[in-house]
């Protein structure tokens, strides 16, 4: 894993230096700003995830960009007293925030301008669960828990897609990649309150760390609107 970060930077930072020492290019192309949006269609999902990303375009052809994109979840269900009036709640939270950054080569054409690159992705999270008058399946009138994970990411991505010009300076697009992405779940707290409790109301367990790896596609669905300055 640290021998193909290395890569990557080594890679980028190459590409960075041809661009710049290419000056006759670099004079005849003023280096443009790219700023855009995307949005991802999952209506009625419970999933809020903006994404805004920043492009700095050299030579007409080479784009350096950073992506920034915030995940949000949120999921509540009650559960109700058998043969009672009794009404408690789960609410399950989870939040990630993942920066990009990467290199795209731009291949030329007037309106449609497909390109390719790499990029390397960190980013941080939180998952919370609290569960109130219930023991997450029935109801329990004196007993309440929650739970707290931190956690923090770390990946590899490829990627392809399109820029339209609508415009002169107004595009949108679509990108189909694929990321390897490691998470490491930090020690977590699982705390239980028994309010019936007469010897040792509340309870609390360590959540043992953990760490994930996935590979998978990345950008399926993303409508990407954008502006270049």
């Amino acid at each position: 894993m640290k021998n193909s970060v290395l890569t990557i930077i080594f890679v980028l930072m190459s590409f960075v230096g041809f661009s710049q020492k290419d000056s006759s290019v670099l004079a005849e192309n003023d280096v443009d700003f790219m700023l855009e949006s995307q949005f991802y269609p999952r209506l009625n999902s419970g999933v809020f995830e903006p994404s805004i990303k920043a492009r700095i375009l050299f030579s007409n052809e080479h784009i350096l960009r950073s992506n920034l994109n915030f995940m949000y979840h949120y999921n509540f269900r009650e559960i109700l007293e058998v043969n009672g009036n009794g009404v408690g709640s789960v609410e399950d939270r989870s939040q990630d925030l993942l920066l990009s950054l990467g290199y795209a080569y731009l291949f030329q054409g007037k309106k449609l301008r497909p390109y390719l690159g790499f990029e390397l992705l960190f980013g941080v999270g939180k998952d919370e669960v609290f569960g109130s008058r219930t023991d997450s399946t029935v109801f329990v009138a004196d007993f309440n828990y929650s739970s707290k994970i931190s956690s923090s990411h770390i990946g590899l991505g490829v990627f392809s897609g399109i820029d339209f010009y609508v415009f002169d300076r107004m595009y949108i697009g679509t990108e189909l990649g694929f990321q390897f992405l490691r998470t490491n779940y930090a020690r977590g707290e699982f705390k239980q309150t028994d309010a019936s409790s007469t010897t040792d109301p509340e309870t609390i367990t360590v959540i043992p760390q953990r760490k994930v790896s996935a590979f998978g596609p990345s950008g399926v669905g993303v409508i990407r609107v954008g502006w270049k300055f």
